[in-house]
């Protein structure tokens, strides 16, 4: 029953899975008045806890931790929001500007001891600033006192069986452990320790085997919270307290203290300075441009806060200069207060804001320009003593129009391809009939190209896909709407059509093992060279006879590698990645590839030029038959993800061949896959051009790392095949542009 105690404390993070479930329902959504700020609150637990036991925590456990989660806001030494459960908590809480603010978050059971019964607290202080959202994350950590008995084996030889009892009170609880001749239980005990009385009185009890009863009482003084005290029970090592027939005080006690988690140093939050526009009691997003009809009428007023002083601030464009001014303008310079008041603009800086703000009334200022359609840019610079700066560059749009272009979905462009996204305004509708089209240019060339039909799906505006795009090009594009061009252009730039370092595999160094990088370059490449390097051979090397372009090819022969009469099959091969470890099983050596490097376009086929000799399997197995013909492989994919980290460095999949750890194509971070099997020679001396096109597991997913790799043999990982199989390959080359594939590709 005991041994169920044991409870890990570092596994109480689970309770973020728990918290975050519930945040979906958490909204709180109106306006900030003035003079108010707001609170996001979010809540961890430390991953520094130690470990203190060893069972996991249980389904219930979970559950009262989540139903008992509380969280008090006080301002001052005063209660101001109070919440019962963290799914009422709402998702920002408005306050009224200030700093003298302090949150606290508090789960489990308070009780005086417990086996069981743990209590986690997280306190944080923080400020709220006028017009500005501040998260605040507190994270909870257990602050139970935390006890356990370890009893040494040596007092079995003295101590009658079941009558050892280690009584540990913390004033308001006390908890009783035991240890048996049979059997010895190590649990943990939680404490909650009464203020001014931070001591723990530990009183041992026993019978010796001649019947005697022993008792010792020790006290723990000036106990902390957020601590274990592991209480180890021994013989004495002085001769006189050893025990004896007529009992006595024979056994000493030493007490190790390990804090659970590090306190860290509390340090002052600073953000980046934020600016918010309100037109009346309504806040304009900056996110996107503004929106405004011909003949609107509107004032505006532009709120910039720092969470320290601003020490500059300054704001430009085109509206600025349609009403008059050049160049960027100075908010700290009087002259600059002038000359904007002269135009119905007035800057304030309120007392109470501390110099952390500013805020710029446009008045009527904007309704004279708003008579045209046109787009107006406007760009604020803001920087505080903190150094820390913020930069807004915003649009004003008026226009008629009832949709606009929009940002396009990352995962949409490709090298040579895109589609296009409008939408219709907010607070618009689209007129039945009405036709969309888009246009676009490369950035800086002036004629647009003919309209690309569009279809309007709820309020999104997409088209086809548009090929033949130039990778690595920044286009804009603009919509229409029937015969009405839009203001709004925007901008998107294709992937790059980034290219396989060193394909032609014209650079290599060293001797054994061969490098297939130049003397001062970095490895892309790598082979089995370092696991075959200990009988002084190469499988793969550079080939002057056969070569497609240049000087070189990469020819990788499978080879049986011997030394003192005991050797081992392995294939010729090279991939992308890196060759770290060999690992022995007896005699047998085990190579550890780290595979792929970073990658983030997204090819449509592998080209390639390849010469294969297919040699009779000599050396088969469970894969492959003796007598029958090896077969070579290429195989290529593209992933996301964080990878496999080995000695510190993440690669897309780390190989083991001792304990029979290969890649699977079908992998969860595979974004794409292709290969290609050679199971007989190639035709002639020369070489024979491959595709291997990429199959996108999905289209939406963007990759960061690629993968090659290439075997003579294909099963030389489980060290089969033939020691007469030879690949040449050169100028590989990855295909971006549909264009450039076979027809039966495209």
């Amino acid at each position: 029953m005991h041994s169920k105690i044991w409870k890990v404390m570092k596994r109480i993070f689970l309770i973020i899975g728990i918290i975050s479930s519930l945040c979906a329902c958490r909204q709180e959504n109106r306006y900030l008045s003035e003079g108010e700020g707001a609170l996001n609150l979010q809540v961890t637990v430390g991953e520094a806890v130690e470990v203190v036991s060893r069972a996991s925590l249980g389904n219930e456990e979970i559950e009262a931790l989540k139903n008992d989660c509380k969280v008090r806001i006080y301002e001052g030494n005063k209660l101001i929001r109070k919440y019962s459960s963290w799914s009422s908590v709402p998702e920002k809480i408005d306050l009224s500007a200030g700093t003298d603010y302090r949150v606290r978050v508090v789960a489990g059971d308070s009780v005086s001891a417990s086996f069981d019964k743990k209590f986690y607290e997280g306190i944080e202080t923080f400020s709220v600033l006028d017009g500005q959202t501040t998260s605040v994350k507190v994270n909870c950590n257990i602050v139970n006192t935390l006890v356990k008995v370890n009893f040494s084996e040596d007092m079995k030889a003295y101590l009658a069986s079941g009558t050892v009892t280690v009584s540990v009170d913390a004033t308001d609880g006390a908890l009783d452990y035991s240890w048996s001749e049979k059997e010895q239980d190590s649990y943990v005990g939680y404490y909650m320790l009464p203020s001014g009385k931070e001591y723990l009185t530990c009183v041992f009890s026993a019978t010796t085997k001649t019947g005697k009863k022993i008792t010792q009482t020790d006290k723990i003084e000036s106990a902390k919270a957020s601590t274990l005290y592991t209480l180890n029970y021994e013989l004495s090592s002085e001769e006189p307290e050893r025990p004896t027939d007529e009992g006595g005080v024979f056994f000493s006690l030493k007490v190790d203290e390990t804090p659970l988690y590090k306190q860290e140093e509390e340090i002052g939050i600073y953000r980046r300075p934020v600016i918010r526009v309100m037109s009346g009691d309504e806040e304009i997003s900056t996110d996107s441009p503004w929106f405004l009809s011909l003949n609107s009428s509107v004032s505006p007023k532009v709120i910039m806060t720092g969470s320290s002083a601003l020490k500059t601030a300054s704001v430009a464009g085109t509206l600025l200069e349609k009403l008059g001014f050049s160049g960027a303008i100075d908010l700290f310079s009087s002259e600059s207060v002038g000359a904007l008041q002269q135009k119905g603009i007035t800057l304030t800086f309120p007392e109470e804001a501390q110099g952390r703000q500013i805020v710029m009334d446009w008045g009527s200022s904007w309704n004279k320009l708003l008579k045209e359609e046109t787009v107006y840019s406007l760009g604020y610079v803001l920087t505080d003593e903190q150094g820390k700066q913020c930069e807004l560059d915003w649009q004003i749009v008026v226009s008629d129009m009832n949709a606009q272009a929009v940002e396009i979905p990352r995962f949409e462009t490709w090298a040579d391809r895109t589609v296009f996204y409008g939408e219709v305004i907010e607070g618009h509708t689209s007129e039945a009939g009405t036709v969309y089209s888009f246009q676009y240019r490369k950035k800086g060339e002036e004629a647009w190209s003919q309209n690309i039909p569009a279809v309007l799906s709820g309020q999104t505006i997409k088209s086809d896909v548009l090929k033949g795009l130039t990778p690595g090009t920044t286009y804009e594009y603009r919509i229409l709407e029937d015969t009405k061009i839009s203001n709004i252009v925007c901008e998107v730039t294709t992937e790059e059509a980034s290219v396989l370092p060193n394909s032609g595999f014209e650079n290599w160094s060293g001797d054994v093992p061969k490098l297939i990088y130049g003397s001062g370059e970095t490895m892309f490449w790598d082979s089995g060279n370092h696991g075959s390097q200990k009988v002084s051979r190469n499988v793969t090397t550079p080939d002057a006879t056969v070569r497609h372009s240049g000087n070189y090819s990469a020819k990788l022969s499978s080879i049986y590698a011997s030394m003192l009469g005991i050797g081992q099959f392995a294939a010729g091969n090279i991939f992308i990645g890196q060759y770290l470890d060999t690992q022995m099983d007896g005699l047998t050596g085990h190579g550890v590839l780290g595979l792929g490097r970073p990658f983030a376009s997204r090819p449509l086929a592998l080209r390639g030029y390849i010469r294969y000799i297919s040699g009779n399997v000599d050396k088969g197995g469970d894969k492959i038959a003796n007598g029958t013909q090896d077969k070579g492989i290429i195989y290529v994919a593209l992933t996301d993800g964080e990878g496999e980290e080995f000695n510190g460095t993440r690669w897309s999949f780390v190989i083991k061949t001792k304990e029979s750890k290969f890649f699977d194509k079908n992998g969860a971070n595979v974004v794409a896959y292709g290969d290609k099997i050679w199971e007989a020679s190639t035709e002639g001396e020369g070489m024979h051009e491959f595709i291997i096109p990429f199959e996108y597991k999905s289209m939406e997913r963007i990759p960061n790392r690629i993968m090659l790799v290439a075997a003579a043999s294909q099963f030389g990982d489980y060290f089969q095949g033939s020691t007469g199989s030879v690949m040449w390959l050169d100028d590989l080359e990855l295909i971006y542009e549909e264009s450039k594939l076979p027809e039966n590709l495209r």
